[in-house]
């Protein structure tokens, strides 16, 4: 007997209907979030236009730990539907959690206090590729990232404008730390892990780093905006797709250097 299988279409977003099986509630969100950060058509290279028929193409790898937590990876991409239908795969494999690639982005932002000043508030925008969730007994699958974040104190921003994101940070928990070497390296790290190492150009006359390093000199913490489906390029930094997913968390970092 041939088994159908479901093609939705969100919007203009055609989507293998066993997706579903995997995101739940949040299938939806997930498959605009992915049409949203994507720009050109996975197959034939050209642009995407928002209106025209797209497909969702995913590819999720499984795997089991020891102590029983089924950990998945997916990668997303995004073609006109002319050029491919909908599709998913799914591959099982052998244990182990696969090398992850860290992008981030540093900016600096303005905060206008109640005494008219105005605050520069150093960031660090932070994610991870592929995104990672897990699975405990059985439970919803969670964001292997956020979820680490959240139990080191950061929290959940349901509003991507930056005017509130800097209203409703808070610090974090002890163990999370920017250290600045000698060199101009900056660590980012929780627990003693190393999350994020940067290489800062320390010369006087260099006028990328500068106003970053001045402002988190001045503040002595860097504000960190992460979670899942941050767009992070060398020309954007979107993070209206994380708060769609309610993937979006921020804290305060304390920031030091070494001597």
């Amino acid at each position: 007997m041939t088994r159908l299988i479901v093609m939705p279409v969100t919007r203009n977003v055609a989507w293998d209907g066993r997706l579903e099986f995997f995101k739940g509630p949040d299938t939806a969100h997930y498959v605009l979030t992915a049409a949203g950060l994507a720009k050109t058509c996975a197959t034939c290279g050209e642009p995407l236009e928002r209106e025209e028929p797209l497909s969702l193409l995913v590819n999720i790898t499984q795997s089991t730990a020891p102590d029983g937590t089924e950990y998945f990876t997916f990668i997303d991409s995004v073609c006109h539907r002319r050029c491919s239908g909908p599709a998913l795969t799914v591959e099982h494999v052998s244990w182990h959690l696969e090398e992850l690639s860290p992008l981030a982005a540093r900016v600096v932002l303005t905060q206008a206090t109640g005494s008219g000043q105005i605050k520069v508030v150093p960031v660090l925008a932070y994610t991870l590729v592929p995104v990672v969730t897990f699975r405990e007994d059985g439970g919803e699958r969670t964001s292997a990232l956020v979820t680490l974040l959240l139990s080191h104190g950061f929290q959940l921003a349901m509003s991507s404008e930056y005017d509130e994101l800097l209203e409703q940070a808070g610090p974090v928990a002890a163990g999370c730390n920017f250290t600045m070497t000698p060199e101009g390296a900056i660590l980012f790290s929780i627990g003693g892990e190393i999350l994020y190492r940067d290489q800062l150009d320390l010369h006087p006359d260099e006028t990328h780093d500068a106003p970053w390093l001045q402002a988190a000199r001045t503040a002595g913490y860097i504000l960190v905006i992460s979670g899942d489906n941050l767009d992070i390029t060398e020309a954007v930094l979107d993070i209206h797709g994380a708060a769609r997913e309610g993937t979006l968390v921020t804290g305060m970092v304390p920031f030091s250097e070494v001597h």
